[in-house]
């Protein structure tokens, strides 16, 4: 008697819950949390390349350089802003010295692969809570050892692509407190060792590479490449000028588009969601940003990456508040009239006289 009305009670109280919950139908946001939950470090080997990215337009409102000064970013939003302004930065950075000291009385000012390692663990350190990884990939045969005094000038390392990602030191010896300090770096050369060629498809988590490169199509060059100048001034002590005159240096580096050129033409694109296997084992988004030298070609692409955990979605209805296309657009837990949400999926309206532009709960 006892287990019988303890069935019906367990029954009944099913019946109620899915009648609550009925309303709660599979959507956009469980099948990318299923995909997300799927994947891991162990697994990642053996999982299909679509099970390693995620769909177009899940990451939306991201950052245009043509559109820069034209469009609004809430706070939401601005670490992406800085993600894309990153990744150009190091692009002109190296691109610039690349250029600036290809004579033979500069080359060996070059800098060299420990300075390279260097400055991509300084990209982590100087943003703790925005970039999550940072990395200068080369294509083939683009990059010179100029630190060997003894190696012929002519020759290049046929990759090489020095990445750091932010190192979870959690249970470090040295960390006491068993906390993540988001102060150490694992710092490598992508591109050294057995099956690391992230040139061909098989490498299968290089997203960032057809961007630009090979860069094996010269018609492209008077589209996708664009010659700066700058004026400068040296000096060898404090406030004392070597000349008193600027003087004026030209090159070539990323793309200026037209505020109507299409993404093609941008100095920097974002990927799609991917898991970064093998390497930080999570899944990331990555800023990208073409190194260009003197032919002008492009030799490399910086890339800055940040947590997709770490990045939001409006969940509401596509429409003046939330401007698709975007996969995620629709997915909240509200009924449409009723203004009340559910969890972190949920909208309300706002305002009242505008029915299709829904907020954040």
């Amino acid at each position: 008697m006892f287990f019988h009305a303890l069935t019906t009670s367990v029954l009944f109280a099913a019946v109620i819950l899915a009648r609550e919950l009925g309303w709660m139908k599979w959507d956009a946001f469980d099948e990318l949390d299923q995909q997300f939950q799927s994947v891991t470090g162990e697994n990642c080997r053996s999982k299909r390349l679509e099970d390693l990215l995620m769909p177009e337009n899940v990451v939306t409102q991201i950052p245009l350089y043509n559109k820069l000064q034209t469009s609004i970013f809430y706070k939401n939003r601005t670490n992406l802003v800085h993600l894309h302004n990153m990744a150009l930065n190091r692009a002109f950075f190296f691109g610039y010295i690349h250029q600036r000291l290809n004579t033979s009385d500069t080359f060996k000012l070059l800098p060299n692969v420990h300075y390279l390692h260097l400055s991509v663990s300084a990209d982590l350190n100087a943003n703790p809570t925005v970039i999550n990884g940072s990395a200068l990939y080369f294509d083939n045969d683009c990059y010179y050892p100029n630190w060997l005094i003894n190696y012929d000038i002519n020759k290049t390392i046929p990759l090489f692509a020095p990445r750091a990602w932010r190192w979870d030191d959690t249970f470090d010896m040295d960390n006491h407190l068993r906390e993540p300090t988001l102060d150490t770096a694992f710092v490598l050369d992508a591109g050294s060792g057995f099956n690391k060629n992230y040139t061909v498809k098989s490498f299968r988590m290089n997203p960032w590479y057809n961007f630009w490169l090979p860069d094996n199509q010269p018609i492209y060059d008077s589209t996708h490449k664009f010659t700066w100048g700058v004026h400068l001034k040296f000096t060898n002590s404090s406030g004392v000028f070597r000349q008193k005159t600027f003087e004026e240096y030209n090159f070539f580096g990323p793309n200026n588009p037209g505020m109507h050129d299409t993404e093609e033409k941008l100095p920097v694109r974002f990927t799609r969601p991917y898991f970064d296997c093998g390497r930080s084992n999570k899944w990331v988004v990555s800023a990208v940003s073409p190194i260009t030298d003197f032919m002008p070609r492009f030799i490399g692409v910086a890339v800055m990456d940040t947590d997709f955990e770490r990045i939001d979605f409006n969940p509401c209805d596509a429409g003046d508040g939330n401007p698709g296309p975007s996969y995620l657009a629709g997915t909240h837990r509200c009924k449409k009239h009723s203004g009340v949400g559910l969890y972190n999926k949920g909208c309300r309206k706002n305002p009242p006289h505008h029915p299709n532009v829904y907020a954040y709960v």
